[in-house]
């Protein structure tokens, strides 16, 4: 039997985690979640426009953004930037949230599409989720898994959809044409 790792140990782990993020730390994002049964699809089953998304979740983590990469094509200059979201997995199960690929995040100003999500960070290198060879029937009695990872990258307004990149009515023009 192991001296540390139990569960009150992972009790006091969780505790100090959800306090940190939470009350200290404390970065809020939205996380759109996209509708897949109101999506519409191209005969590839690919969806370019025409998403449809839930009423998002405001939710706290750890965020690792990556510097702006500006590259050049034939269509001109596009920024593009990597960046890690990292959850607890404790308020995710709280709020019932379970972040997917092609979800999106909105935080300071950007739109993030999930490319990756893992997990397997386990507080004393065990997942309390299998049986231990020496401890009969006793799940969760050792270990904790501490959270959720989203790997992402920012994409264009114009292609989540979610607010409107052009709008309003020129009126100058209107009575011009009138």
């Amino acid at each position: 039997m192991a001296l540390f790792g139990s569960a009150r140990d992972a009790s006091l782990i969780r505790s100090i985690n959800k306090e940190l993020i939470n009350r200290y730390i404390d970065v809020e994002l939205l996380w759109f979640h996209i509708v897949l049964s109101e999506t519409r699809e191209n005969i590839y089953g690919e969806s370019v426009t025409g998403k449809t998304y839930y009423q998002p979740v405001k939710l706290r983590a750890l965020i690792d953004r990556q510097p702006l990469d500006m590259a050049s094509d034939d269509f001109g200059l596009e920024g593009t930037r990597m960046s890690t979201f990292a959850f607890l997995r404790d308020d995710l199960k709280d709020l019932n949230v379970v972040p997917e690929i092609g979800d999106i995040f909105e935080y300071n100003n950007e739109y993030y599409e999930i490319d990756v999500v893992r997990s397997g960070d386990y507080w004393g290198g065990r997942n309390p989720s299998t049986l231990l060879g020496h401890v009969d029937n006793e799940i969760g009695e050792f270990g904790y898994n501490v959270s959720i990872i989203c790997d992402a990258h920012v994409t264009r307004r114009n292609k989540v959809d979610l607010t409107r990149v052009r709008s309003g009515i020129n009126n100058e023009y209107q009575k011009r044409s009138d």
